[in-house]
């Protein structure tokens, strides 16, 4: 089966999105993309985003593809599935310029927080609620309905989808970024002078914490982190490419302590800088 997985060429004219409009690195769709191939089938990812491709552009690349799946997130990046944009113009905007024979899937935090609402509002066929990472791959092989967090429309219902899923963190390897365009990403985020090239990583996800401001609960509530040896891989090879900082987007970096300092250390023979969310009673570059 081929998956054309889309970042759009995100819009934010007249929206009330108060996050970063530069392009930040679609980590749920480069962590599919490698379940998907794992799987055996066949992923292409485009990131109108980064590469400044127009719908036109991309629709004649996925048209020559041929895909039997196209995947759109509803949102930008992980990094703002907390503070997405309320509206799904660019979503739907896109689905209706893409549409193809393929199976129409949406992701992110709308179909996540109103699966039904999403299906309907960009007239797709099925909508992920959760973390998409390990579950796209099933659609090709797996009946929808032991899918979990699968919602779909039927000619003559709507399933919708109970629960949300969670990724086995662990089983995230490492991203090997060889057909993505590192080379041209200058954007360093929560960076504000200065010029480097720079890149979004991942070590964990989820949060212990339950403010009352923050919607993580609907998306990456249970705390679970990766492979440090992974995420040490992925930083040498962008290093190797030129990239010079790394924001972690993770809900709050250091909450397992050990292996949070076992990643700093790892970062610190390296070089490159970094930046990070986390809790003042959660800094951990030094013992206590």
């Amino acid at each position: 089966m081929k998956f054309a997985l889309v970042n759009p060429a995100w819009d934010f004219h007249g929206s009330v999105y108060f996050g970063c409009p530069d392009s930040h690195y679609p980590l749920e769709l480069l962590f599919a993309s490698a379940k998907i191939q794992e799987a055996g089938h066949e992923a292409l990812l485009f990131d109108a985003h980064l590469d400044q491709l127009s719908v036109e552009d991309v629709r004649q690349q996925v048209t020559k593809f041929a895909p039997d799946f196209l995947v759109i997130p509803t949102a930008p990046s992980y990094l703002f599935w907390r503070c997405p944009p309320p509206e799904l113009r660019v979503p739907k905007q896109w689905f209706a310029a893409l549409s193809s024979q393929a199976v129409k899937v949406a992701i992110g935090p709308h179909s996540s927080a109103t699966p039904r609402a999403t299906l309907r509002k960009l007239e797709c066929d099925v909508a992920i609620s959760g973390e998409p990472d390990e579950l796209l791959p099933k659609l090709a092989s797996t009946p929808w309905a032991q899918i979990e967090g699968c919602s779909w429309r039927a000619p003559d219902r709507e399933h919708i989808a109970l629960s949300s899923a969670a990724a086995n963190m662990q089983s995230l390897g490492p991203l090997d970024f060889s057909h993505y365009n590192v080379e041209g990403r200058s954007h360093r985020h929560h960076v504000f002078e200065g010029s480097g090239r720079g890149a979004e990583l991942e070590f964990a996800r989820g949060c212990p914490w339950a403010c009352s401001f923050c919607n993580k609960t609907l998306f990456r509530d249970k705390y679970r982190e990766r492979s440090v040896d992974a995420v040490l891989r992925e930083v040498d090879q962008l290093i190797a490419r030129g990239v010079d900082y790394i924001y972690f987007i993770d809900e709050i970096f250091g909450v397992g302590r050990r292996n949070a300092r076992r990643l700093l250390q790892g970062l610190a023979e390296r070089p490159i800088t970094i930046g990070l969310q986390t809790r003042i009673d959660l800094c951990i570059a030094q013992d206590s």
